[in-house]
């Protein structure tokens, strides 16, 4: 059952909406500029190649400042400070919750990981949760079936940079386990960014164990690994 008032409407759909345009004007950017080599183009050519790309360029910032903009006002800030993984799945609305706290800390992991070219779902996130169904369970277990839940919902979109400090095949299991490490953690709210950088660096150094349990689907080695370092959080 959605935890969703019948008097207010749903505003998660539009932030989505919203979020899509501007991962496709930015991804769309991005590949005229690999396309269009200017360089090689003579001079008249190139310059008004040049002109092009970047009206081009500023069209999609302008359209990203007011999709920005648009979400503020309309939706106002969907990124609250995240509680615990414990408090959110006990909590009436933690569908909600749950896939504001899990979009904003899977932006800043993505960052931290120099893979920020994902699109992160938060519809998807927020329809992980609801699917659950995990009774009493420890953190660690929720926690564990969370991430395959994620996986499967497909909460994180695209093909990360080959720059990132992890493979691409290992971006979205190692992505997904920072963010559930995180949430699990006991933390003072001064201390989240900290915390985040922990979850990531430890998420880093375990990305055989952690990609080797996605692929298998082994909900009892993700939580075995969550167990031994929400403490280290």
């Amino acid at each position: 059952m959605s935890s969703q008032s019948p008097l207010l409407p749903d505003a998660m759909p539009l932030r989505e909406a919203l979020r899509g345009l501007r991962h496709v004007l930015r991804k769309g950017g991005e590949t005229l500029k690999e396309t269009m080599t200017v360089d090689t183009l003579p001079p008249p050519a190139a310059r008004l190649a040049g002109a092009v790309l970047r009206e081009v360029e500023a069209i999609a910032k302008g359209m990203d400042d007011a999709a920005s903009g648009l979400a503020k006002k309309v939706l106002g800030n969907p990124d609250p400070a995240a509680p615990s993984l414990h408090r959110i799945t006990g909590q009436q609305d933690g569908d909600l919750a749950f896939a504001a706290a899990f979009y904003a800390a899977t932006q800043a992991v993505l960052k931290r990981l120099d893979a920020p070219g994902l699109f992160i779902s938060e519809a998807a996130a927020r329809k992980a949760f609801q699917n659950l169904s995990l009774p009493s369970a420890p953190d660690a277990e929720v926690a564990a079936a969370l991430t395959l839940a994620l996986q499967d919902a497909k909460a994180l979109k695209g093909h990360a940079d080959l720059t990132a400090r992890v493979t691409p095949s290992a971006i979205g299991p190692v992505t997904l386990f920072a963010v559930m490490l995180w949430l699990q953690s006991q933390r003072p709210e001064a201390e989240d960014e900290a915390a985040l950088d922990a979850a990531t660096d430890l998420a880093v150094a375990l990305a055989a164990d952690i990609t080797t349990a996605c692929t298998a689907r082994d909900p009892a080695a993700l939580a075995a690994l969550y167990a031994e370092f929400a403490s280290h959080v």
